[in-house]
């Protein structure tokens, strides 16, 4: 076991930080001590080289790299219905240095979700993110791989269904509107809230998930047959979509000026959908006291608007992607009102026709 080791303790100076070397059974260990005490770097490669040799002989675990983790993680799921869901979250962590799992730290973990917090991504957002994190740890132990600490388990919190109001959605589009006048207009700012006004009426016309409007390319739009076909980000149904007119004017003018495969090319490759959200609630005076306002809260609308107006939830979860009738049931409140006023229009319906010189008695409403 011994002759697996490399004899010497490798410290090596260099720009007066003393960093450690160690090669265990053919697996290379370096780190910094990010100190120029060299007793004291000699105190934690000693640490270091207790803690190499009991992962790696006593325990018999592979150390690996973040990334080479991440990836084997994803490959696993390929094809299955959280792959793409597993992909958009697992990104963030993509970004930390591709180093040892072993030498991560849990201050280098929260920093990415403290960062995706600060950016104005939701509570439940961020718990699943960390339930993807903890999937892939997991994962790297189930294979006797070193593996970093789990990230604190974090749990989503209630929230209202927020949808807007037809009041609230004008509003919205005029503070974002390109023609009007405001502070530093330009034509770069100019062209920004075009983009911003197309992909909302895109979301709130479509019911989509932002990432299947803004990585949408032309591909998927037939302007002649005036339907969309929805690639499905979450696991969920591939479907096609019949344009409104609204949507084929929209996406008609995107067309004719379109330079590349992409329908938002500005927003395929950044998630910027949170600070001129914000800043256009502001200007709109559309308050967040009844439930917070997202991209998201498009799709909530659209939902709601489709249900208030007597489709059905298993009609809107066909439209909405939804693998599971039960992802389109926290909705259903909606869809009680709908009917609730539609069986009052057919009681109302009954009396009209009573009173045109009907024998039959009229109906009295129990209210």
């Amino acid at each position: 076991m011994l002759n697996d080791i490399e004899d010497a303790m490798a410290l090596t100076e260099r720009n007066g930080i003393w960093h450690w070397r160690k090669v265990v059974q053919g697996h290379t260990f370096a780190r910094s001590t990010k100190t120029g005490d060299k007793k004291l770097a000699e105190q934690i490669a000693a640490l270091w080289e207790a803690e190499a040799i009991k992962d790696v002989i006593l325990k018999g675990t592979k150390p690996v790299l973040l990334h080479s983790v991440i990836k084997a993680f994803l490959d696993a799921r390929k094809g299955t219905a959280g792959h793409a869901n597993a992909q958009v979250h697992l990104r963030h962590f993509l970004a930390l240095p591709n180093i040892r799992m072993g030498d991560l730290t849990l201050a280098q973990l929260q920093g990415v979700i403290e960062k995706r917090r600060d950016a104005g991504v939701s509570r439940n957002t961020l718990v699943v993110s960390v339930s993807y994190w903890n999937a892939v740890v997991k994962f790297a132990e189930e294979r006797k791989w070193a593996t970093a600490v789990k990230l604190p388990r974090m749990y989503p919190e209630k929230t209202r269904l927020r949808y807007l109001t037809a009041k609230e959605e004008a509003a919205l589009f005029a503070a974002i509107d390109p023609k009007a006048k405001y502070p530093g207009k330009c034509t770069r700012t100019d062209k920004a809230r075009q983009d911003n006004t197309d992909l909302l009426l895109a979301l709130i016309h479509t019911g989509c998930r932002y990432r299947e409007i803004a990585r949408m390319t032309w591909a998927q739009v037939d302007l002649e047959r005036r339907k969309l076909r929805i690639h499905r980000q979450k696991g969920g149904v591939d479907n096609t979509l019949v344009m409104s007119d609204q949507l084929e004017a929209m996406l008609s003018r995107r067309k004719a000026e379109a330079a590349d495969e992409w329908v938002f090319p500005s927003k395929r490759r950044h998630n910027n959908n949170y600070s001129w959200l914000r800043n256009a609630l502001e200007r709109a005076g559309i308050s967040g006291d009844a439930g917070k306002i997202t991209l998201h809260t498009a799709r909530h609308t659209f939902a709601s608007r489709m249900l208030q107006n007597g489709m059905s939830l298993v009609e809107v979860q066909g439209l909405l992607g939804h693998k599971n009738i039960q992802s389109t049931m926290v909705y259903s409140h909606v869809e009680t009102g709908a009917v609730a006023e539609k069986a009052a229009r057919v009681l109302d319906g009954m009396q009209q026709a009573h009173g045109k010189g009907s024998s039959a008695p009229k109906l009295s409403v129990v209210r």
